[in-house]
């Protein structure tokens, strides 16, 4: 017995092995398997097929957007690609908001000129500017996947911060709605922010806050830190607690940067002789912060300040960019590996 077509469960995983430049390509061949590799589905599966095969992710400078393959020698040719975002005029400062399953949130400006951006395909789609009745000194910005909707979301917030007058704004974009809504912020304008992107994890938006208090006339810092936390499915806030207690300021122990790292929130700290990188194993659980990697100042001239992980390699090796400007690759007990410069000024 014959059969003059594939069972369609063996077409898809055959789809699903390719490159995404043939699956354009095979978007004309019929009908059937343009509707087939256009769901989203089919898009959502691809993206995590290929990522289990290849490790590249986008870094960017105020100049450049480029992808990094975390798993090859920094001189090999194909460590580094520039990429272009469609429709935005080559060398404007574009920046990367936030990006999950295999989407990228660029903005030109801080509080609009926001856009969607699949790499792989090359398709961009523009979103509505929000409008602000308060235009801040300070914009924040966080983009990730709500599954229980299945529904990318936006969130952008203006921060006002004056001697006698603080305010606030929040904005939250849903991608299946098209539309902004007005959303309370659960940071008030006495909050600090160190960076100005939201770093998604387990369905929720985390940053990191330094507390200010009032003075007499005069605003200063509280000598604390929190993190804030923004469940994009319960579109509400709820804090998290540091990896230390607060008097560790006092002992010389400082914390610099949150990020994600295999999946786990991270911190950046520094004392007088190491940066260290803490790592949140079971997410919202205090306890299982712990201590990772130790880096040395005497081993490279680092940037203490500007010292940003950015994946594990699949031998373990954690890759990091330094001072915005180098990478670097060092193993678990702090060794610099390679170092090369990756962007130009």
């Amino acid at each position: 017995m014959s059969t003059k077509h594939l069972p369609e469960t063996v077409v898809v995983e055959i789809l699903l092995r390719l490159p995404v430049k043939s699956l354009l390509r095979f978007r004309y061949v019929s009908k059937r398997w343009r509707s087939l590799i256009s769901d989203p589905r089919f898009a959502k599966s691809h993206f995590r097929q290929a990522s289990e095969r290849s490790q590249r992710l986008l870094i960017s400078s105020r100049s450049e957007i480029l992808s990094l393959d975390c798993n090859v020698p920094f001189r090999d040719s194909s460590t580094l690609r520039e990429h272009v975002v469609p429709s935005l005029r080559r060398g404007r400062h574009v920046r990367i908001v936030g990006s999950c399953n295999g989407l990228v949130c660029v903005a030109v400006h801080r509080h609009k000129g926001f856009h969607i951006w699949n790499p792989s395909t090359g398709d961009v789609r523009k979103l509505p500017d929000p409008t602000f009745s308060l235009r801040g000194e300070n914009y924040w910005h966080g983009f990730g996947y709500d599954p229980s909707t299945d529904d990318y979301k936006l969130l952008v917030a203006s921060f006002l911060f004056l001697p006698r007058y603080q305010g606030s704004e929040g904005k939250l974009f849903s991608l299946k709605r098209n539309s902004w809504k007005t959303i309370l912020l659960g940071a008030d304008a006495s909050s600090q922010a160190y960076e100005s992107t939201w770093i998604l994890c387990n369905g929720s938006l985390h940053w990191q806050l330094e507390l200010w208090e009032e003075l007499g006339s005069v605003w200063v810092p509280e000598c604390r830190d929190q993190i804030c936390v923004f469940d994009l499915a319960e579109e509400k806030f709820h804090e998290m607690l540091m990896p230390v207690e607060v008097g560790d300021r006092f002992n010389g122990i400082f914390f610099c940067a949150l990020g994600n790292l295999g999946g786990c929130l991270y911190f950046i700290s520094y004392n007088r002789t190491h940066i260290n990188l803490w790592r949140m194993m079971e997410c919202g659980v205090r306890e299982s912060w712990a201590l990772t990697l130790q880096i040395a100042y005497f081993h490279l001239k680092i940037s203490r300040h500007n010292l940003a992980p950015v994946c594990i390699s699949k031998d373990g090796q954690i890759v990091a960019i330094n001072d915005g400007k180098e990478l670097l690759k060092c193993n678990s007990e702090g060794e610099i590996l390679e170092h090369v410069r990756a962007f130009s000024d």
